[in-house]
């Protein structure tokens, strides 16, 4: 059991990483959020039902270990002073990650659960507890301020 687990974490570690940066904008504190969900989820993995779902279960749980550690303290720092985690990143990647970590609130979120988990609309949508349409408005509204961020313009 312990075997399977630790396969299937290892094939989405790095999108999950990627995931609570995305939430916490904070490499340390995701650190700490990835460690608490690895172990609340190895402590849960036997009564997991279908273990395909694996990858949306264990990021449902990272997400509310997420929040857990927003609510505890106010948090607003951006990527900007922990970069160093993404030295393998080319310049490009490291400058969409931090507008990504910009765009603030959880809309954050959505791109990496989209664009860098390669999760669908229904997955997030039942990761984040809300319907298909919300997730969509809200993925294409940070994509719109991603662009905006990025390119400098407001394409309508």
């Amino acid at each position: 059991m312990y075997e399977d687990f630790e396969r299937k974490y290892r094939e989405c570690e790095k999108a999950l990483f990627l995931t609570a940066v995305g939430y916490v904008h904070n490499t340390e504190d995701a650190k700490d959020c990835l460690q608490e969900a690895a172990l609340s989820a190895l402590r849960a993995y036997g009564g997991l039902k279908d273990r395909e779902l694996f990858k949306t279960w264990i990021t449902r749980i990272l997400i509310n270990k997420c929040r857990d550690m927003l609510r505890k303290r106010k948090y607003a720092d951006g990527l900007s002073d922990n970069m160093n985690v993404f030295c393998r990143s080319s310049e490009s990647d490291i400058e969409i990650l931090d507008a990504v970590c910009r765009l603030g609130g959880e809309l954050s979120v959505y791109i990496t659960l989209y664009y860098y988990n390669d999760m669908t609309y229904e997955q997030i949508a039942k990761v984040m507890g809300q319907s298909v349409s919300t997730v969509k408005y809200r993925t294409k509204k940070a994509l719109k301020m991603l662009k905006k961020d990025l390119c400098g313009g407001d394409d309508e």
